[in-house]
């Protein structure tokens, strides 16, 4: 992904929101350190309003200004669902990432209603960034990765290759322990053998208890001041598990800092072809 003779493809879905917007200032304002091409997608949904047509037109056209003259941006236009349409300019455009803006969720809101985003992490085949409230996506220096240290290691290493390739910083692996039993040295012990599996000798690990693991994980990031949540999804694309809660979905709508998601069953997948 760092290979300079590689152009970097990003996707910022559009549907001229304030969330909208900050993922477009997000991505030009970051240092890509390689050569991007951006696809900013708009979306007429027939189950949603209309938008206010030459108004929303120039109000992007205002946003993309923040761009340098070096970036090429360009504009798609589809008809369709918003998330149906995303996938679809993910496959035909060759799309490496995907930034999209989330107002967040309180409460169940982000359960049973969700958000684009939200949906977007659950069965996007390309990893995605998520940006709530100032994206803020400079300087990232510390990066928190929860780890599921029951779960083989292997995928999320690949999409680990696809973080570093984007950002430095100091990864922070994180385990929350939920069950109250479960020895926390052992645990401890088992996160340093995980993070030698990832091949991330030089790297924070933490263990930390909570009822739920999303609370967990959002405690110790903020106590850190953490940059970056990354952590590997097991997204399905049935509409059935749309309505199921899951961690990346409690963490894309409640973070207030970026989170990046990839989906390991993904990569295996293409590994396979």
């Amino acid at each position: 992904m760092t290979d300079s003779t590689h152009i970097f493809r990003i996707l910022v879905p559009c549907d001229y929101s304030p969330a909208c917007r900050q993922a477009l200032e997000a991505c030009a304002t970051f240092d890509w350190r390689m050569p991007v091409e951006v696809f900013v997608l708009t979306v007429e949904d027939p189950m949603q309003a209309s938008s206010e047509g030459l108004k929303a037109d120039r109000l992007l056209g205002e946003w993309l200004a923040a761009f340098l003259p070096d970036i090429k941006v360009l504009k798609l236009q589809a008809k369709g669902r918003f998330v149906t349409a995303v996938l679809e300019a993910v496959s035909v455009q060759g799309i490496d990432l995907v930034l999209v803006g989330t107002r967040g969720a309180r409460g169940w809101d982000g359960v049973f209603v969700g958000s684009h985003a939200e949906k977007i992490v659950r069965v996007s085949p390309v990893p995605v960034v998520t940006f709530h409230q100032q994206p803020h996506f400079g300087g990232l220096k510390n990066i928190v990765v929860p780890i599921d240290i029951d779960r083989d290691p292997t995928a999320l290493r690949s999409c680990l290759a696809k973080l570093s390739g984007l950002f430095e910083g100091r990864f922070h692996l994180l385990y929350v322990k939920t069950d109250q039993t479960r020895d926390e040295q052992a645990a401890m012990e088992s996160l340093a053998e995980y993070g030698r599996k990832l091949g991330l000798a030089h790297c924070i690990k933490a263990v930390v208890q909570a009822e739920e693991v999303a609370e967990g994980i959002l405690r110790y990031a903020d106590l850190e001041g953490a940059d970056l949540i990354a952590m590997g999804t097991l997204g399905d694309p049935d509409p059935a598990h749309m309505f199921r809660p899951s961690v990346a979905a409690d963490i894309v709508n409640h973070a207030k800092i970026p989170v990046f998601t990839c989906q390991p069953r993904h990569q295996q997948a293409a590994a396979s072809h």
